[in-house]
């Protein structure tokens, strides 16, 4: 599926159980979709996305879950391995991002979307927000990423983690909710060279303040 929107946080209707026909028109329109044969033609689209995405979770190859995910509207870098039993949101793939060289295990969940019910309005907000994984991440065995989140360069998700906000370069982070837990910049440093590492550990300072 291709965006038909910028690929930015925004807000979505809460949710309702509406007719069938109104719930299809709406979901449609959500995505910019909303004539009757662009509506048509955007149910094709993710009749075929949901049964790549079917196919990827099962699949023991990692280099034919990525393609599929590709298909899908997933933005996927380089050399990237994706385990099985993995969920890249099933109605907002496009707004998942994965950078070159990033690993991710398996039975690992990317939300890009919320939508409370309509009874919720005041509690919690409706959106859909971008999920980025920056090149050299490692995202580990049964992880949960929840929408607007950033996974900084060359970090480690622990196992079972849910990450509720970003993640700086260089640390690997852990818990529900995922915080980070050791600083791992000198034990990586050696992949950059001296100029690159100084600019990502600036832009890390100014923007986690570590």
């Amino acid at each position: 599926m291709k965006a038909k929107h910028s690929i930015e946080k925004r807000a979505l209707p809460n949710h309702e159980e509406l007719p069938l026909l109104d719930s299809l028109k709406g979901i449609a329109s959500e995505h910019g979709y909303k004539s009757f044969v662009a509506s048509l033609w955007f149910y094709l689209v993710v009749f075929k996305d949901y049964f790549f995405h079917l196919i990827a979770k099962i699949s023991p190859v990692a280099a034919i879950v990525v393609q599929l995910h590709r298909w899908r509207g997933v933005r996927i870098g380089k050399n990237v391995h994706i385990g099985p039993g993995v969920t890249i949101d099933d109605t907002y793939p496009y707004y998942v991002k994965i950078g070159d060289r990033v690993a991710i295990s398996g039975n690992d969940y990317f939300l890009t979307h919320t939508k409370p019910m309509l009874y919720h309005k005041k509690v919690m907000e409706s959106a859909v927000a971008p999920i980025i994984v920056e090149d050299d991440a490692w995202i580990a065995i049964g992880v949960i990423i929840l929408p607007g989140v950033t996974i900084g360069r060359g970090s480690i998700i622990a196992s079972g983690s849910v990450v509720t906000r970003s993640i700086p370069p260089f640390v690997m982070a852990a818990g529900m909710p995922a915080i980070v837990k050791r600083d791992l910049a000198d034990l990586v440093k050696h992949n950059y060279s001296e100029q690159q590492f100084a600019e990502i550990m600036k832009k890390r300072k100014d923007e986690f303040g570590i």
